[in-house]
């Protein structure tokens, strides 16, 4: 008798758990969507360059959970381009920092709006490229146009071939540089689409994707324009662009270079500022690292083969490419390093003795972000006034880019209104400093709520 009470009482102590645990929600458990990570490889012209770099290159785009779903119902979906870090390439955001996972999660919770990441590869012989053109002096191709790569071939492809705030257009802008602002559209002429019906294109514009758009081949097509001015501010802030290290750095240029395109941007430990005082350091940490004696024969013997260079090493040539190509019609080789034949190659801003080369340091000031930033406001002060800029950075940045991005945040206090510049700086922990690669898990939340909050689809 005992024993069929203790079954009777265990029955019914397993029926108030079972009871109990299905009326109280389990905070561990979260529902996440799937978004979808989708992989390509495309071959771009802007990319053709004298130094053997690939113009087929990987883009991977994150569709956000329920993106056919939402395509179906015309949903407009923000587009956020994320540029990677030096040394990295457009599968690294999947593959060292979990984008997608981010992503879902931070999706589904509705801690951000669903939106298209485009996540391009911008990887250059030493490490990167800066997301900038590199040319030669006399307009020719060195490095590759990255610039015109994200801002006109990739831009038009991902209009193309994912839904978005204004879906289908193929977009360029006539003029290049934000100083010009006053005369800067995005116009162009081609396609409206809406939903999964046919585009009104022209056949050599359009972008075949059959899993997203079923167009038959030998529709007839017909012609049309867009013009997309500063005053359509819903096209603008509905693109953001962001980056890490490199790709911070051209993420800020691109989008002060074209602002009619893009309303919020971000930079995660980008080099901002390049005042000497910034540069000095480093040009010693460079000696030091190649074991080179200053004004000795070894500054000319450093073997710059990519695989042999420290990561310091391949950043100053990295932005030699970038910014300082020599110009064929110097005679002057002082800090010259061949890359290709016949005679091609590029020129650090310093000599043997370590003495800043004027001429070639003033080419790399035209690049510095604070220069060109400052440049376009004192000309057009109100350039940037609808921007919305993030910027941050370790507290033990190894290349000293936390005192960077201090000095750029002040120099554009003042100029831009207060409430569109948010700047902060992180701490690690013991045994795990803040440094330039270091947790950027955990700022790709910031940045993906700052844009999300920037955006104003749908």
């Amino acid at each position: 008798m005992r024993r069929v009470k203790q079954l009777i009482f265990l029955g019914l102590l397993s029926l108030l758990i079972i009871s109990g645990c299905s009326q109280r929600k389990n905070p561990l458990q979260m529902n996440i969507g799937n978004g979808g990570l989708f992989e390509n490889t495309f071959e771009f012209s802007s990319l053709e360059n004298i130094l053997n770099d690939p113009v087929g290159r990987t883009l991977l785009v994150y569709l956000p959970p329920g993106y056919q779903e939402g395509i179906a119902s015309n949903y407009k979906y923000p587009i956020l381009f994320l540029l990677h870090g030096f040394k990295e390439n457009g599968r690294s955001y999947e593959q060292f920092y979990n984008i997608k996972t981010i992503a879902d999660q931070m999706t589904s919770t509705g801690e951000i709006q669903p939106m298209i990441i485009v996540l391009p590869d911008g990887s250059g012989r030493f490490g990167g490229s800066f997301f900038t053109n590199s040319v030669t002096p006399d307009g020719k191709n060195f490095g590759g146009r990255y610039e015109d790569y994200i801002t006109k071939e990739l831009f038009d492809h991902v209009l193309y071939n994912y839904g978005s705030t204004i879906r289908g257009i193929k977009y360029k802008v006539t003029q290049r540089d934000s100083t010009l602002y006053k005369d800067s559209i995005i116009v162009d002429t081609t396609c409206k689409i809406d939903t999964l019906e046919v585009p009104d294109c022209p056949p050599e514009s359009i972008q075949y994707d059959t899993t997203i758009y079923k167009i038959p081949r030998d529709t007839t097509w017909k012609d049309t324009t867009a013009t997309i001015s500063d005053d359509t501010a819903y096209f603008r802030q509905n693109f953001g662009i962001s980056g890490h290290g490199n790709g911070g750095y051209g993420a800020l240029r691109i989008a002060t270079d074209y602002p009619l395109m893009f309303g919020s941007v971000s930079a995660m430990s980008a080099p901002l500022s390049s005042d000497s005082i910034f540069l000095r350091p480093l040009i010693e940490a460079f000696f030091v690292s190649n074991r080179v004696a200053k004004c000795s024969d070894g500054y000319r013997q450093i073997n710059i083969d990519p695989d042999s260079l420290d990561r310091l090493s391949s950043f100053f040539f990295a932005m030699a490419v970038t910014f300082s190509p020599h110009d064929p019609a110097s005679t002057d080789y002082r800090s010259f390093f061949k890359l290709a034949p016949p005679n091609k190659g590029v020129d650090l801003p310093f000599d043997s003795c370590g003495n800043i080369v004027t001429s070639i340091w003033q080419e790399w000031l035209k690049n510095d972000i604070k220069t060109r930033v400052l440049n376009i406001l004192n000309v057009y002060p109100d350039t940037l006034r609808n921007l919305k800029i993030y910027i941050d950075c370790g507290d033990k940045d190894e290349f000293g880019f936390n005192e960077q991005a201090v000095v750029f945040y002040n120099a554009l206090l003042g100029k831009v209104p207060a409430s569109n510049i948010t700047f902060e700086t992180y701490s690690g922990y013991p045994g795990y400093p803040a440094l330039n690669n270091s947790f950027i898990y955990d700022r790709l939340r910031k940045v993906l709520k700052f844009h999300s909050d920037c955006f104003t689809a749908p």
